[in-house]
């Protein structure tokens, strides 16, 4: 059965309660990105949540991580780049992939209209409460969605770190892209992503209808002080 929307137009406390019950003890992490510090929620206590999550395929139950919920180093360097790069005043910013959203959170601290997109009622949850928690809310939006459908409107600027995670999400993502970006050359499309097996075919269509760059960031991680890579993708209209 397919997970039930949540209510998200409620109170910060009453969304937290939600995310409590479902996920046990949350907490709310500092992170420091570009030149805003941001308030995001996390899960307590994680390893207990998977290891109860693992508790249940023993019985034949399949189950989904909470990947979402982690803070990926490409969303820590993506924030950073954004966090200053010169965008039209009245940018409209998609960002695909809910959760921590860094991203999303810098660009709405920039009073730009971002809409958060993804097929999670959890992680567009966490979306919501960290927009209200850092008093964004009228900035940021969430929407779910299956990425087959279109939203109805188009952006100047798509973003995501480390989303999507099933060869199916992926094989739609090409003309889910296509879909939304405004279609002049000014549209921009900026992207975190492991070279994973399941993307490759979403690179391959993407290529038909996009010049694609890619670079790679270094991100030292606080807690190990280990350098890692973090490939960075550009996206423009042919």
């Amino acid at each position: 059965m397919a997970a039930k929307d949540y209510d998200l137009t409620q109170p910060m406390a009453d969304l937290i309660d939600i995310a409590v019950r479902k996920f046990g003890a949350v907490e709310f992490q500092k992170v420091a990105v570009g030149d805003s510090t941001l308030q995001v929620l996390q899960i307590k206590h994680m390893q207990k949540y998977i290891d109860k999550l693992m508790d249940k395929t023993r019985s034949g139950k399949s189950v989904t991580l909470p990947l979402w919920a982690k803070i990926w180093p490409g969303s820590f360097v993506m924030g950073h780049s954004l966090s200053s790069f010169p965008l039209e005043i009245d940018a409209k910013i998609l960002e695909i992939g809910a959760g921590a959203t860094l991203t999303a959170l810098v660009l709405a601290k920039r009073d730009y209209d971002v809409t958060v997109v993804d097929m999670d009622p959890d992680a567009l949850l966490f979306s919501r409460i960290n927009a209200l928690k850092n008093g964004i809310g009228d900035n940021l939006k969430t929407v779910r969605t299956n990425f087959k459908d279109a939203l109805g409107t188009r952006f100047d600027c798509v973003v995501g770190c480390d989303f999507l995670y099933g060869q199916a999400e992926f094989d739609c993502l090409a003309a889910f892209l296509d879909a939304h970006l405004v279609e002049d050359e000014a549209g921009e499309v900026f992207f975190s992503l492991e070279l994973k097996r399941v993307a490759q075919n979403f690179f391959m269509q993407s290529s038909k209808r996009f010049n694609i760059a890619r670079s790679t960031a270094t991100f030292k991680d606080q807690d190990s002080g280990e350098e890692k890579p973090v490939n960075l993708f550009r996206f423009k209209r042919k």
